[in-house]
C-alpha cells in the first residue's frame, strides 16, 4: 500500500470497528448468504453403459419378445472427397475399428460420401434411405445436417451428427460433439472450489467466443463468486495489446506508481521510510494488483500463444492469478509457453483416447486428428444398443438413457434436446505434460441436472456483450434444465481448426 494512501485506510479501519461494534439495533444476528443445502440421504444411480467393453446383456428392464433380426444396418454420412476428407476418413476409419471391436455378425456398415457439401449431403442420405439404414452416422457439418434432416425424419431415421452447431440438435438429431459450455462449467466449478473467488475473462469476438459469454457470468454467479472484467479481442493478433490492457488495469495502475514514485521523492533523501519503499518498488511498473484471482482465456493455437505473453507484460502476476481455459488448450505445444505454465483446463479424459491414437496410428500409418475418437464412440454407442436388443429401434427413450454410456472420450449422455453432456476431467499444464489433477467422474449421479451447466434463470448480467457494463449485481434463484441454453453455431470453417470447436 502506498504511503499517502496510509492515513486514510487508518481512518477507515476505525470507522469499520466503530460500525461492527454497533450491530443491529434490534439485537438480531445478521443473515449470512450461503450454498444450499446438500439434498439428504444418497441419490440412486446406475453406472453409465460401458460401450467399449460388453456389458450384462439384461441392460433394459422390459422383455423384449419381437423375433430377433439378422441384420442391421448403419448408414455412415462424412465428407470422403473434398477440402474436408481427411477428417471425414480419420473418422470413418475410427469408426471401422469400433465395427471390427464390436464382434457383431449382424452390423452392416454402409458409408457414403457428402463430398462435404448440402447437395452431397441430400444425395448420401437418399442413397441411405434405398437401402434400408436403421440409423445415421453423421454428417459432419451443420449445413449438411441441415439438408439431409428432413429427409431422414421422413423415413423415421435417427441421426448422430457431429457438428457442433446447437441450433441443428433435436427432432431426431443427437449432436455428437464437445460442448465449450460445459468446459467453462467446469472449469469455473473446480476453481471455485480452490477458493478462487474474483474471475476475469479474455473472450475472442467469434461464435465460439458468444457462446461462452451466453453462459460465463451465471456461471460464475451459480458459484456465488463475481466476474469483474470481461474483455472481446478481435481475430488480428496484432490487434491484442489494448484489450489485455484494459483487463489488466493497466494505465490508471501505471498512474499509480508514477504519482507514489513522485510523492517519495518529494519527501527528501533525509526520509528513511520513504526511501526505503521507493528503493523496494523501484523496479516495478504499476502499483496494487488486478481485481482478480482467476483470468478464463478460452483459445487455442497461435492466438494464445500470442496473448499469453501479454498477460505478463501488463503486469497481471501470474503468481497470483490463475490462468484457466477450454479444451482448446489440449495441445503439446502450450509446454513452452511459460505464462501458461500451472494453467487448468477442462477437458475429455485422455487416457483411454490417447491409447486409441496410439492404435490407430498403427493400423493406418498416419496421425489422426483428435476427433477421431467421436468416430469410434458413435460406433461403439450403436453397437452396444444392438447388441442390447433383438430389434433394436434407436428410439429416444434408448438414446437419452439418463444414466449415459462410457466411450473413449468418458462418460456421455444425450438429452432431449439432441445435446451430448459429458463428464471432464481438469489438466494443469506443466513443462512436458498435462498433468490430471482432478479426474472425470465415472457416472452421472443426479440424473435430472446436467453436470455443470447450471444456469439460474431470473439472472441480471452485469457485463452485456454489445454495451459493455450494464445492471447491478447478479441475482440467484432456481437451476434451468440443460434445454433451455441458448443456442450458437461456431462453425467458423469448412475443417474445424479444433476437434474442441
Amino acid at each position: 500500500m502506498s504511503l499517502r494512501k496510509l492515513a486514510d485506510f487508518v481512518t477507515i479501519i476505525i470507522a469499520s470497528v466503530i460500525i461492527t461494534a454497533c450491530g443491529p439495533e434490534d439485537g438480531s444476528t445478521p443473515v449470512a448468504l450461503s450454498a444450499p443445502p446438500a439434498p439428504d440421504g444418497d441419490i440412486e444411480h446406475a453406472p453409465p453403459q460401458n460401450i467399449i467393453v460388453a456389458d450384462d446383456d439384461d441392460y433394459f428392464a422390459e422383455e423384449d419378445n419381437r423375433p430377433a433380426r439378422l441384420k442391421i444396418n448403419i448408414g455412415i454420412m462424412l465428407p470422403l472427397t473434398g477440402d474436408t476428407a481427411e477428417v471425414g476418413q480419420a473418422l470413418l476409419n475410427a469408426a471401422t475399428l469400433a465395427l471390427f471391436d464390436a464382434k457383431d455378425k449382424r452390423l452392416v456398415m454402409i458409408p457414403t460420401d457428402t463430398h462435404g457439401t448440402p447437395q452431397g449431403a441430400i444425395d448420401a442420405v437418399n442413397q441411405l434411405i434405398e437401402k434400408n439404414v436403421d440409423i445415421i452416422i453423421g454428417p459432419l457439418f451443420s449445413e449438411n445436417i441441415k439438408a439431409a434432416h428432413p429427409i431422414a425424419k421422413e423415413a423415421g431415421i435417427k441421426m448422430i451428427g457431429f457438428s457442433t452447431d446447437e441450433e441443428v440438435a433435436g427432432d431426431g438429431v443427437y449432436l455428437f460433439s464437445f460442448r465449450p459450455e460445459e468446459q467453462v462449467g467446469r472449469i469455473i466449478k473446480y476453481a471455485s472450489r480452490q477458493k478462487h473467488k474474483k474471475f476475469a475473462a479474455l473472450i475472442p469476438d467469434t461464435l465460439y467466443g458468444k457462446r461462452i459469454m451466453s453462459v460465463l457470468e451465471p456461471l460464475v454467479a451459480s458459484q456465488f463468486n463475481e466476474l469483474t472484467e470481461l474483455e472481446i479481442y478481435p481475430s488480428d493478433s496484432s490487434m491484442l495489446d489494448e484489450p489485455v490492457k484494459r483487463i489488466a488495469n493497466y494505465d490508471y495502475r501505471r498512474k499509480e506508481f508514477i504519482d507514489e514514485m513522485r510523492f517519495l521523492r518529494s519527501l527528501g533523501q533525509n526520509d528513511d521510510m520513504g526511501q526505503e519503499y521507493m528503493n523496494k518498488i523501484r523496479n516495478m511498473e504499476t502499483l496494487g494488483d488486478v481485481d482478480f484471482d482467476a483470468i478464463l482465456v478460452p483459445e487455442g493455437g497461435s492466438m494464445l500463444g500470442s496473448i499469453a505473453p501479454l498477460l505478463s507484460y501488463y503486469e497481471i502476476d501470474l503468481d497470483k492469478v490463475k490462468v484457466l481455459g477450454t479444451g482448446l488448450w489440449h495441445d503439446p505445444m502450450l509446454f513452452n509457453e511459460p505464462q501458461l505454465q500451472g494453467g487448468w483446463f477442462a477437458s475429455p479424459e485422455d487416457d483411454l483416447a490417447n491409447k486409441f491414437i496410439e492404435r490407430y496410428k498403427k493400423t493406418f500409418t498416419r496421425t489422426p486428428p483428435r476427433l477421431v475418437t467421436l468416430g469410434y464412440d458413435a460406433m461403439a454407442l450403436v453397437a452396444n444398443i444392438v447388441r442390447s436388443q433383438k430389434a433394436p429401434t434407436f428410439s429416444d427413450r434408448i438414446l437419452t438413457n439418463p444414466d449415459g454410456f462410457a466411450g473413449l472420450d468418458g462418460i456421455f449422455r444425450f438429452h432431449r434436446s439432441g445435446l451430448v453432456e459429458r463428464g471432464l476431467a481438469v489438466y494443469e499444464i506443466t513443462t512436458n505434460e498435462f498433468l490430471k489433477i482432478d479426474p472425470a467422474p465415472v457416472s452421472f449421479v443426479e440424473k435430472d441436472r446436467p453436470l455443470y451447466v447450471e444456469l439460474p434463470i431470473d439472472f441480471k448480467p452485469k457485463f452485456d456483450p454489445v454495451f459493455g457494463l450494464t445492471g447491478d449485481g447478479p441475482s440467484l434463484s432456481i437451476e434451468s434444465d440443460l434445454n433451455s441454453l441458448p443456442t450458437g453455431n461456431p462453425e467458423l470453417s469448412a475443417i474445424p481448426s479444433s476437434p474442441f470447436e
